[in-house]
């Protein structure tokens, strides 16, 4: 699964969240344990209420995470839920580590002119990295698990219409079961739009 991941992201590498832009700027098993959404959150980007009004801004350069929504100008990605399932549970049946799992809605701009497609698996690989800080020399970013949730098997990779939205989920591997999750959120060259921190306990 994870060279599926690998390859999907190669195919779209060229893709990102200012590249699809317009021509003018152009369930987790019952033993899972469920994650408020409410997580503590930290915005390294300028969150302007001119710019952000609504699903979407009007250029990616404007693109903002304020730790449930990323708002782009052609697409925005809402976090719904989140849950730690542990090997051998629902979404997590043949993994031998425990996983933060995320659920997400991604929602197309009206006016996208549809000149590159977007499907949910690739808006959320292109724009997020999961962070666990409990290395003390590297940064230690997670690496993405199976679908948590076989619902969106085929849904994933489905191309979403211009005003629709189509709901994903995606899951990181956990190094450990205490150290919180950073999301991060940021365009392919590294440009960061925000960020959250996960908590893994209740």
């Amino acid at each position: 699964m994870k060279k599926i991941w690998g390859f999907g992201l190669v195919l779209v590498s060229s893709i990102t969240l200012a590249a699809c832009s317009t021509a003018n700027e152009k369930s987790a098993g019952s033993a899972s344990k469920e994650i408020a959404s409410e997580s503590s959150t930290s915005v390294s980007v300028e969150s302007s209420s001119e710019k952000t009004t609504g699903d979407f801004v009007k250029t990616a350069a404007e693109s903002t995470f304020d730790g449930t929504t990323l708002k782009g100008n052609s697409y925005a990605i809402k976090i719904t839920k989140h849950a730690m399932i542990q090997p051998g549970e629902t979404g997590n049946e043949y993994g031998e580590k425990s996983v933060i799992a995320i659920w997400y809605d991604t929602l197309v701009n009206p006016e996208y002119d549809n000149s590159t497609p977007i499907n949910p698996m690739n808006a959320w690989i292109l724009n997020f990295k999961a962070i666990q800080d409990n290395d003390p020399n590297a940064v230690n970013e997670l690496n993405v698990a199976s679908l948590p949730d076989e619902q969106f098997l085929d849904s994933q990779t489905q191309d979403i219409k211009p005003g629709g939205t189509v709901s994903n989920a995606v899951a990181y591997e956990l190094d450990d079961t205490t150290t919180p999750v950073t999301l991060v959120a940021e365009d392919i060259l590294g440009t960061e739009y925000g960020k959250t921190e996960i908590s893994l306990s209740n």
